[in-house]
């Protein structure tokens, strides 16, 4: 799924928030975010999670970090949640455009 519509984008974002803010998790990688997403029904391309997770850091409701390794030639992007997207969860932030389920 190369192209979402809206509606679902939306419905991706609060996945990937609910699944950043899960007890004892201490912030997912795109690869596995997208195995968790699958299993939701969302089949998407790394690039269209890191797209979400982009858009999500936008919002401050997540915060990234690069972890590499130059010489094994990995490189992935590790979300977190913000306590802005906690309050967002626990619905003490009001609603934010962009983002429902």
């Amino acid at each position: 799924m190369s192209s979402i519509q809206t509606a679902e984008k939306e419905a991706v974002r609060q996945e990937i928030l609910e699944m950043l803010s899960m007890p004892g998790a201490d912030g997912a990688g795109e690869k596995v975010l997208r195995a968790a997403l699958k299993k939701t029904g969302y089949e998407l391309t790394e690039e269209e999670v890191l797209r979400q997770i982009c858009y999500l850091q936008e919002k401050g409701l997540v915060r990234t970090e690069e972890v590499k390794n130059p010489r094994l030639g990995i490189r992935r992007t590790i979300a977190y949640i913000t306590a802005a997207g906690t309050d967002y969860l626990e619905g003490n932030g009001g609603e934010i455009p962009g983002i429902g389920g």
